[in-house]
């Protein structure tokens, strides 16, 4: 019994005509147009920059405060480990994001050969 050969298959006719399929953008609320007063970072490094600056100057902040707390200011250890949590959680949760974004935009990129946003 002979066995039968794979049929060949030309990459033309296998073809999508439309084209590849761009990756599904993760957090795509970030790129979209909203009003005057919102923050809009498109590039995952900028975003990056952004949120690890914020997370830097939350913990300048925690420590100021933390400073003041060792020198008898009532109440100030509380606000400082409040300062870093908000600042901290921010810019961590934020880096995150970027992480996520930079990660799909090296996709995208190799997918369809173009930047997300040219």
């Amino acid at each position: 019994m002979s066995t039968p050969t794979p049929r060949q298959t030309d990459p033309a006719d296998s073809a999508d005509p439309a084209g590849p399929t761009p990756p599904k953008e993760p957090f795509s609320y970030v790129s979209q147009e909203r009003g005057l007063l919102t923050l809009k970072i498109r590039e995952p490094i900028l975003m990056g920059l952004f949120f690890l600056a914020f997370t830097v100057v939350g913990v300048i902040f925690f420590l100021m405060v933390k400073k003041g707390a060792d020198q008898g200011a009532e109440g100030a250890t509380g606000v400082a480990y409040l300062i870093l949590a908000i600042f901290g959680g921010l810019g961590v949760i934020g880096m995150a994001i970027a992480a996520v974004r930079w990660r799909w935009k090296r996709e995208y990129v190799r997918v369809m050969g173009r930047s997300p946003w040219a």
